[in-house]
């Protein structure tokens, strides 16, 4: 059996690749995070007396924000305001392909979670559209949370 000779005189490692790899993971996680948060559009939620607090969302659960000129933003895409027919056809499309990704249970419901947060000062006319648009025969999306503000713990 052979044995090849080990030269361990100068006793260096080079941390060059594992550099690397730390900086690619710093870069990964600063883009996610940015991701995330650009899924939340600034607006200034409502005040419920009995909101209960969202400690265990749903993993894959897609948020819907409705600003206070009633624009509809889904994954930070600005869609224009949902009485618009062109608007609501957009909005129609995108959540059946968010639905068609969660599945349909057996009663053919879709198994996609929606938080809808909507600002305090908008038209109730917008929010009506956005949850008559969750219901579309090509969506199907039966559980929807609403986001707001309890006074007493804010």
């Amino acid at each position: 059996m052979a044995r090849k000779k080990v030269d361990v005189d100068n006793g260096e490692v080079d941390l060059t690749s594992m550099i690397d790899v730390c900086f690619l993971l710093i870069a990964f996680f600063i883009m996610v995070t940015e991701v995330s948060k650009a899924e939340v559009v600034e607006i200034f939620l409502p005040h419920a007396t009995h909101a209960v607090p969202d400690e265990d969302p749903p993993e894959n659960r897609l948020i819907v924000n409705v600003d206070r000129e009633g624009a509809v933003y889904i994954r930070s895409r600005s869609f224009g305001k949902p009485n618009d027919t062109n608007t609501k056809n957009e909005i129609v499309t995108a959540l059946q392909g968010f639905a068609e990704n969660a599945g349909f249970d057996d009663g053919n419901t879709s198994n996609l979670t929606v938080l809808v947060r909507a600002d305090a000062h908008v038209e109730y006319r917008f929010v009506q559209c956005v949850m008559v648009l969750l219901t579309d025969p090509k969506v199907r999306v039966r559980k929807v949370h609403y986001s707001a503000k309890n006074p007493t713990s804010a």
